[in-house]
C-alpha cells in the first residue's frame, strides 16, 4: 500500500513539473496563433504565411490567403475575438478562436507543428457556442 502511495505521489509530483513546460508551448502557440489572425486582418498576407512550415507554405501563398480573408469578411466587421481554446492533436498544438463578426460569429482554426510553425489554417461558420 505505501508503495502504490509513493508512486501516485511521484506521478502527481511529475505531472506538476512538466506543467509549466506545457504552459510555455500553450503560449507560444497561442502567441503565434493570434500573431497570424492579427497580420491577416490587417491585410499583411506576406507576414502571416511567413510563420506557415513548408507544407502549408506549398498549398497557400499570400495571394491565396488574401482571398480567404475577403471571405471571411463578408460576415462583417470584426465584434469580438474570444479566449483560445488549446488542444493537443496529432502532434500538433491547435488553438480555436471563436470571432464574432457582425454576421456571424467564425471559429479559426490554426495548428501549430513542434517547431512552432503554422501547419493548418481553417474557418468555419460557429454552429454552436463557443466550449468555456
Amino acid at each position: 500500500m505505501n508503495a502504490l502511495r509513493n508512486f501516485t505521489v511521484a506521478l502527481c509530483l511529475g505531472l506538476f513539473a512538466i506543467a509549466p513546460a506545457f504552459a510555455q508551448e500553450d503560449s507560444a502557440a497561442i502567441a503565434t496563433a493570434s500573431a497570424v489572425l492579427d497580420q491577416m486582418e490587417a491585410g499583411d498576407f506576406e507576414a502571416a504565411s511567413g510563420d506557415f512550415n513548408d507544407n502549408l507554405k506549398a498549398q497557400i501563398d499570400a495571394v491565396q490567403l488574401a482571398g480567404v480573408q475577403l471571405q471571411i469578411e463578408s460576415a462583417g466587421a470584426v465584434q469580438s475575438r474570444g479566449e483560445p481554446l488549446v488542444s493537443e492533436r496529432d502532434g500538433f498544438t491547435v488553438v480555436v478562436y471563436r470571432i464574432q463578426r457582425e454576421h456571424a460569429a467564425i471559429d479559426a482554426t490554426v495548428a501549430i507543428d513542434g517547431d512552432g510553425k503554422v501547419a493548418g489554417l481553417h474557418f468555419a461558420p460557429a454552429t454552436a457556442p463557443a466550449a468555456q
